[in-house]
């Protein structure tokens, strides 16, 4: 501000003779000869005592304020404090210490999620082919039972259509009749047993 407006306690130098000189010298260059018509006893004491008055005033105002010099370093020092104030607090700049402790912190945190998080999309993985096995081997237990199954009737259904066949394939009826008849225990059956052998030897004869 120094720069764009002049100081104010600046000694100006005043001299009374000088301006009341200039004053007349100029009116004179105006009017030239008609310069005398106006010209009175009194503008000398005028001059000097408007000059008067002018320094006395001067010197009221400089007894009632101070200059203004001897503010400004206040000033510009309270202008530079607000500055300061006036900074956001976020863009205060952190140490290094912090931020290496803040980034080992982040890094850190990321390799434990990345290892919890591993460990399980692992364990998901073992369930689901723990699963996948137990299905399967259900399915093969169940299917080899049930081939076991179909074999064993099957078997059994050949050994008795065997023993059918080789049954009607003996002798006459009566024959295979008696055969049917031996096999079964009772007293009732003696006498049928009695009357079949009969017959069979009947036919054989």
């Amino acid at each position: 501000m120094a720069d764009k407006f002049p100081e104010i306690d600046a000694e100006i130098p005043i001299n009374s003779n000088e301006d009341a000189g200039d004053f007349l010298a100029r009116e004179k260059a105006l009017l030239g000869e008609d310069a005398t018509q106006f010209q009175t006893e009194g503008d000398d004491d005028l001059l000097k005592g408007s000059t008067e008055d002018e320094d006395d005033e001067l010197k009221k105002f400089e007894e009632q304020f101070p200059t203004v010099l001897d503010e400004e370093p206040v000033q510009e020092e309270k202008e530079q404090e607000e500055e300061e104030f006036d900074e956001p607090v976020f863009n205060a700049p952190q140490t290094q210490g912090q931020s290496d402790a803040v980034k080992q912190w982040r890094e850190r945190y990321q390799l434990e999620i990345s290892t919890r998080d591993a460990n399980d999309a692992a364990k998901s993985e073992e369930i689901k082919t723990e699963a996948a096995k137990q299905l399967d081997d259900f399915y093969q237990d169940y299917n080899d039972k049930k081939d076991s199954s179909i074999a064993k009737v099957r078997e059994a259904e050949k050994e008795f259509l065997d023993k059918r066949d080789a049954f009607y394939a003996k002798g006459e009826v009566w024959e295979r009749a008696l055969e049917l008849v031996e096999g079964v225990k009772g007293e009732g059956n003696l006498r049928f047993k009695e009357v079949l052998k009969a017959k069979v030897r009947a036919v054989r004869d």
